[in-house]
């Protein structure tokens, strides 16, 4: 895994926190961690998969 993609994992895990902390909505609180997996789980950094038009 790139090294920004774990970057921006932890980041949307600690939104994830925060808002969950903030008593938000649980479907929010569950998007933010499952965008963090995803990104965890790429094989190839978002940066590359953007330069090149992929989704």
């Amino acid at each position: 895994m790139a090294t920004r993609n774990a970057q921006i994992a932890q980041m949307f895990t600690h939104l994830a926190d925060l808002l969950e902390i903030e008593g938000a909505n649980p479907f929010r609180v569950r998007a933010y961690r499952n965008a963090a997996r995803r990104l965890e789980g790429l094989p190839v950094s978002v940066e590359t998969m953007l330069a090149e038009g992929q989704d």
